[in-house]
């Protein structure tokens, strides 16, 4: 049974706001690999060359600060085939922001990623996943698409790699689902060391988001 938040994403993709809101991905037998906060010098790399080693497309959710302090990583995520949106410029709250500031955050950081990567990217990803209705509406006016998710393990908590791997097993992996990870996490990066394998054996294939 879902739950009320996500019988909300429901209807905001399916009745509400059509490609511009994504929580799931809208069918087919794929599920997308997301990742917020980076780039990371120490973590990102590592999670790279996980998902070279699996043949696997991931979407990098970046922040336009931690960016903008490591391009050449930034490169690195679009010349190996993923995907890259914004996690806005500096990672503050949108619901906290004025028009004009949600307007710069997500500007700013559309046009550092342009200018680094050469990728015009109108995805989105709210920091910590807080929107508002207001925002919402805005975004799709300018033309942006809001990326949420319907599986996350709370690896933000760092409590470890047995406690994530518990909570990845029972919270699973499913067809369509967009799937919340974080690569600014060693433990992250443990996990999915044995993760990957453990899908590919389910059956499970990735796409990158567009």
């Amino acid at each position: 049974m879902r739950s009320w938040s996500e019988v909300g994403k429901h209807v905001l993709q399916e009745y509400l706001l059509g490609e511009a809101f994504v929580w799931r991905l809208p069918g087919g037998a794929d599920c997308a690999l997301t990742f917020d906060d980076g780039p990371n010098v120490e973590h990102t790399p590592r999670v790279l060359d996980l998902l070279h080693g699996h043949g696997v497309q991931a979407t990098f959710f970046v922040i336009g600060e931690a960016a903008a302090a490591a391009p050449a990583l930034l490169r690195r995520i679009v010349a190996e085939g993923h995907a890259v949106g914004s996690h806005t410029y500096s990672h503050r709250d949108i619901p906290t922001l004025t028009r004009q500031e949600l307007w710069q955050e997500l500007s700013s950081c559309r046009e550092l990623i342009k200018d680094l990567s050469g990728v015009d990217t109108r995805l989105v990803r709210p920091p910590r996943g807080r929107i508002t209705a207001a925002a919402l509406v805005r975004m799709k006016r300018w033309g942006y698409r809001l990326i949420h998710w319907s599986k996350t393990y709370s690896d933000y908590l760092r409590d470890g790699r047995e406690p994530l791997l518990r909570r990845i097993h029972s919270r699973g992996l499913e067809p369509c689902d967009i799937a919340l990870f974080h690569d600014n996490n060693e433990y992250t990066v443990e996990a999915l060391a044995q993760m990957l394998p453990e899908w590919s054996q389910r059956g499970r294939s990735f796409a990158r988001l567009q």
